[in-house]
């Protein structure tokens, strides 16, 4: 059975329809694409998943259990996590705080501790400081772990909102555009830390991305949308070798 599996899924605004029957499926510590031209569904899936928007018909399911009428926030504690295209950070927070903001989900001690700062609460926040800790050493930010989160340069920015997302320890880390605005140094880096994010912990990965070289060099398999529908699925090679993907997409120099 799939991790994530989306069936016959269905979203219109108005006459509009911006999702259009989709289905697809992503297995459990998998790298999967979600391709195509701008408008063409991609943030809209991820927003679906993450309860921005509702369907008007079909369903999602997460490890076999449907998701359905919940609140954006609760979609991180059923394990599906998502970052944006534009870096959605604490800017004039510390580094690490930004990261510990992840962790606030998995929170135990009550108000009254927190309050009166009982031992419960400090325990707690040793804990949580020393896990944010671990997460930052992953992707080699502990040096900037007191810099304001501004300060940081555009890529390390990216990785610390990557870093923030793991920190709610998601089944699925959705990531939108998270080559966007980056030169082909940091890009190169963004495809080592996507690998090693996948098997330091044991995810799913789902990628909306137009960087092909990105996509093509990580995926194990990519979903192919073009105004709503999706259109091809498959290997990266079948992808690259589909006629109706390149006609829509792609172009001939991939």
């Amino acid at each position: 059975m799939a991790l994530l599996e989306i069936k016959d899924l269905t979203l219109r605004f108005g006459g509009l329809t911006a999702v259009d029957n989709v289905s697809f499926s992503v297995e459990d510590k998998s790298i999967t694409g979600l391709i195509g031209q701008n408008g063409a569904g991609k943030t809209t899936v991820f927003n679906l998943l993450t309860y921005v928007y509702q369907p008007n018909s079909g369903q999602i399911f997460l490890d076999g259990k449907e998701m359905k009428g919940k609140k954006p926030h609760q979609a991180v504690t059923q394990g599906l996590t998502r970052t944006f295209q534009n870096i959605r950070l604490f800017r004039n927070m510390p580094v690490i705080d930004n990261v510990k903001v992840g962790c606030l989900q998995q929170g135990k001690y009550s108000v009254a501790s927190g309050i009166f700062r009982l031992p419960s609460y400090w325990k707690e926040e040793k804990e949580t400081h020393n896990k944010a800790l671990e997460l930052l050493d992953v992707f080699d930010l502990v040096p900037y772990a007191d810099h304001y989160a501004a300060s940081l340069p555009y890529g390390q920015q990216r990785k610390l909102e990557i870093c923030r997302a793991l920190a709610t320890k998601p089944r699925v880390l959705l990531l939108d555009e998270p080559a966007a605005g980056m030169n082909p140094s940091e890009t190169e880096e963004l495809m080592s830390t996507i690998d090693r994010i996948r098997q330091y912990f044991e995810i799913a990965v789902l990628l909306i991305e137009h960087d092909m070289k990105l996509v093509m060099g990580i995926c194990e398999k990519i979903v192919v949308l073009n105004y709503g529908c999706v259109i091809a699925e498959g290997t990266p090679e079948e992808i690259k070798n589909n006629e109706e993907v390149i006609n829509a997409y792609l172009g001939y120099e991939v």
